[in-house]
């Protein structure tokens, strides 16, 4: 078991330095990093809190002895609830943010806060279950709240940056929570097909963090030799050519 959980956490810190590692924008600063995983803590504890006073103790005990349809829209507001609750907060605390300004941050700061949610829900379950359940989980479910939430954070900040993208940040807030709550439901009705298409949503997801994560690489790349080639000739302080088309000036160090 000790074993399992051990395997969470290494995936979960292989995802955080693959990110790190390969994030071409500048470098983001630690104590924000933390302040993402801390947001996680908090919307594990909030889910927690929340889920044990909203939904019927039966639903979480023996969800099988309620009607299908009372199952979907159970799972429909579990998926709803804990989307809310890794997302909202995070988004209010760091949209304003003078470093919340690149594509990548809002995958990498949205990845973390989801992961930590995930590591700490993949844990508890693999306590609480046995082997059998972590091994599962450990399988399945490694990277799922950490894509889930990393696709907002994506929608949020290409809305910061230009506000065209709004329409698909709000469609973005409608179906990430559904295919989570539909992702649920498939894993607890008992039904064969279903339960392959919980498998399929968990593999899109996971596929959709790094291909999100790519796609904003390939944004800021774009932005930024757009900025270095718009960057003036001369330095308006100390007069020198800026042969290299930089941003400052590599004689007196003044922004260009």
């Amino acid at each position: 078991m000790y074993i399992i959980i051990l395997g969470f956490i290494a995936l979960a810190s292989l995802l955080v330095w693959y990110f790190l590692h390969h994030d071409h924008g500048r470098k983001l600063p630690v104590g924000s990093l933390w302040v993402a995983f801390g947001f996680g803590v908090l919307g594990m504890i909030l889910a927690g809190f929340l889920e044990l006073k909203l939904f019927p103790a039966k639903f979480w005990t023996s969800p099988l002895s309620v009607s299908l349809s009372t199952r979907f829209l159970f799972f429909l507001g579990v998926g709803a609830l804990e989307e809310s609750v890794k997302f909202i907060p995070l988004a209010i605390f760091i949209y304003k943010k003078p470093y919340f300004k690149e594509h990548t941050d809002g995958v990498i700061y949205f990845a973390i806060c989801g992961l930590t949610f995930g590591l700490g829900e993949n844990i508890l379950y693999t306590l609480s279950f046995g082997t059998k359940v972590g091994i599962t989980r450990l399988i399945l479910t490694p990277f799922l709240h950490a894509a889930a939430t990393s696709i907002l954070g994506y929608y949020l900040v290409s809305m910061k940056i230009n506000h065209s993208f709004r329409n698909k940040f709000i469609l973005a807030c409608v179906a990430i929570p559904l295919m989570h709550g539909v992702y649920d439901f498939g894993l607890y009705s008992g039904i064969a097909q279903l339960i392959v298409l919980s498998l399929m949503i968990t593999l899109l997801l996971t596929l959709g963090l790094f291909l999100y994560f790519m796609e904003a690489n390939d944004l800021d790349k774009a932005i930024a030799a757009r900025l270095l080639a718009a960057a003036p000739k001369f330095c308006g302080n100390c007069g020198r050519v800026n042969a290299d088309h930089t941003l400052f000036c590599e004689y007196c160090g003044r922004k260009l």
